[in-house]
């Protein structure tokens, strides 16, 4: 079984280096029930086995066909060892400090995938002082984005304490891995895709001259968001910032939480009076807006805007998490030179409104789409120049997890902090992960070029205190 990587997809890959790793990943803590043993490493690799048939992905590498015949294919693994990717960090009896745990996920997180092999691995540290269970997993952004990577670690979790793996049904438990193709196979395989892509393209321009009224006004709208998007999103230069400095290997992933109930609770500073109502993904944007001001002036730095990268998904409801990334990304100025708490969140509340108004999300979709046209060199410098510091400073995400509780192994998923890759030239990402009423915040960085990245977490949770406190009159209607 094989697939073509979309472009969107191989553009992760291209980006990727010796510095600049593109995987995307979770660090978690497990409480252990008391009523049956601890998760260890080969009933962890037995819970996997039986899971992988809904994944298939995670049994597949990466073959690439000749120079100049396009992006890589996803072919299945026929020595496929799932020892190599569910690993144990430290023994089944040693107890580490969360101290120590943090720094095997930053070593964990240090070291790229091998491509040679599944682009995925997952390492679990059976003990900790507290009597938790530690994990850290990783999967390259070529075979999920940040959605699907969350239904992928929720298929590898479960629903209720006492759960099993499910039991592969029919051929789905049977399935033998196929042939690894060669060379020419591959080269014939790329161009028959580049024929279907050209057919779909031909298609597409005889349902327009069948119906030139009606698809004409349809182009006509996408050109005009790909327009807006152009103009408003990748010609303007994201300003100079330390955040962009050159990057190494090393990472470090900083962790924080702020209560659901709170970014909730400071959405209300705006909205009171009647008028626009902020979300809390602004909210979010705006506590990030604030630790961002806060490093400035600790570092001695004017506080300056900042342009910020937002993902979005563009899954459909009936799609489902599949694999590959289905995104488009929304670019903000992210008002990190206002003065105050309430200054920062009206001025994102106004830039996410009117990029909802603007249609720009599509437009970036479309543009994104037009990747797969291009020629190969003209992908490589096409996906480099977006990944730049021209194009922005920093990656946000904001990613939604369950609401009830999930297990692996009967130990019950207490924390969990994402992920987000640095391109070159990016010395910080921010993740936020919503779980059970909690909101898990990963600042992600190259600790060498932003030693401070520890005191964010903590700066993002004062600015939304301060939001929560500055909240409207007391008797104020806050509108539903």
């Amino acid at each position: 079984m094989r697939s073509r990587l979309g472009a969107l997809d191989g553009s992760f890959l291209r980006v990727e280096t010796s510095n600049a790793h593109m995987h995307v990943g979770w660090s978690a803590l497990f409480r252990p029930a008391e009523d049956r043993p601890r998760p260890a490493l080969e009933e962890l690799r037995r819970s996997v086995a039986a899971r992988l048939p809904y994944i298939p992905r995670f049994r597949q590498r990466l073959a690439f066909p000749p120079p100049g015949f396009g992006e890589p294919f996803w072919v299945d693994e026929p020595d496929f060892d799932l020892g190599a990717h569910v690993t144990q960090l430290t023994g089944e009896r040693d107890a580490v400090s969360l101290d120590t745990f943090a720094k095997l996920v930053d070593g964990v997180l240090s070291t790229p995938l091998d491509r040679r092999r599944p682009l995925w691995q997952v390492g679990l540290v059976p003990r900790l002082e507290d009597g938790r269970v530690g994990m850290v997993v990783k999967l390259h952004h070529a075979m999920v984005d940040g959605l699907s990577a969350v239904e992928v670690g929720l298929l590898l979790l479960d629903p209720g304490p006492q759960s099993e793996p499910p039991k592969p049904q029919g051929r789905a438990g049977r399935r033998l891995p196929s042939p690894v193709p060669g060379t020419v196979s591959l080269a014939a395989a790329a161009a028959l895709s580049v024929a279907r892509e050209t057919l779909g393209a031909a298609r597409a321009a005889a349902s327009l001259a069948a119906s030139p009224r009606r698809q004409g006004a349809a182009l006509a709208g996408t050109l005009g968001r790909v327009a807006a998007v152009v103009r408003d999103d990748l010609l303007p230069r994201a300003p100079a910032s330390s955040l962009n400095v050159p990057i190494g290997p090393q990472r470090t992933l900083a962790r924080g939480r702020v209560a659901l109930a709170e970014l909730q609770a400071a959405r209300a500073l705006l909205g009171a009076d009647g008028g626009p109502r902020a979300t809390v993904n602004d909210v979010y944007l705006a506590a990030v807006a604030g630790a961002l001001r806060a490093l400035a002036l600790r570092r001695g730095e004017t506080p300056l805007p900042l342009k910020a990268m937002v993902p979005v998904s563009v899954r459909s409801d009936a799609e489902g998490a599949g694999p590959g990334n289905r995104l488009s990304f929304v670019f903000l100025d992210l008002p990190v030179e206002a003065e105050s708490a309430r200054e920062r969140l009206g001025l994102v509340q106004r830039a996410t409104s009117a990029y909802k108004r603007s249609g720009r999300v599509s437009g970036g979709e479309a543009v994104l789409s037009a990747l797969a046209a291009l020629p190969a060199p003209l992908k490589d410098v096409a996906a480099r120049a977006a990944a730049s510091p021209r194009a922005y400073n920093i990656t946000i995400s904001n990613i939604p997890g369950p609401s009830a509780p999930v297990y692996l192994l009967g130990a019950e998923l207490e924390e969990a902090y994402p992920v987000v890759p640095l391109s070159e030239g990016h010395a910080l990402s921010v993740g936020a992960f919503t779980y059970r009423g909690q909101t898990f915040l990963g600042f992600y960085a190259d600790p060498d070029a932003l030693p401070e990245a520890q005191d964010l977490p903590a700066a993002a949770a004062a600015e939304v205190r301060t939001l929560c406190e500055a909240g409207p009159a007391r008797g104020a209607a806050v509108r539903p």
